[in-house]
């Protein structure tokens, strides 16, 4: 009766350790392709932007982004033009009216290109095309 006991024990344990050894591979598999490490390729664009305050904008504060880049907090107090390189696939330049807290999205284009941003009143916007959300 010992033999029966111990060869259904070996047969139990040589099971388990199959079993323990399957889930173990399981595991490893599913934390390589969760955690896969990919390439990461820079994307450089060619593209630039010129953002240029015109005159209807001058003496009123505003905080200019570009996505969710700061470019200018202030007051401009003469028309003033800022140059950035395009860093992204879509890009939105998002002026910011401090005297409201009216918040003008202006969505750029995906090629070199120069905005004129004007004051009006409804906020800001850029050869004649914004959308203004209140905060």
């Amino acid at each position: 009766m010992g033999k029966k006991t111990s060869k259904s024990n070996n047969a139990f344990l040589i099971g388990s350790i199959i079993m323990i050894v399957f889930v173990l591979l399981v595991v490893v598999l599913f934390v390589f392709l969760s955690f896969k490490i990919y390439d990461k390729k820079e994307t450089s664009y060619n593209d630039q932007y010129t953002i240029s305050i015109g005159k209807t904008a001058l003496g009123s504060p505003m905080t200019l982004y570009l996505n969710d880049s700061l470019l200018f907090q202030g007051t401009p107090q003469a028309p003033m033009t800022i140059s950035i390189e395009r860093f992204q696939m879509e890009s939105s330049l998002l002026v910011v009216d401090d005297e409201t807290d009216v918040v003008s999205v202006l969505p750029l284009p995906e090629k070199t290109s120069r905005v004129f941003v004007e004051k009006d009143s409804l906020g800001y916007s850029a050869d004649g095309r914004s959308v203004s959300i209140p905060r």
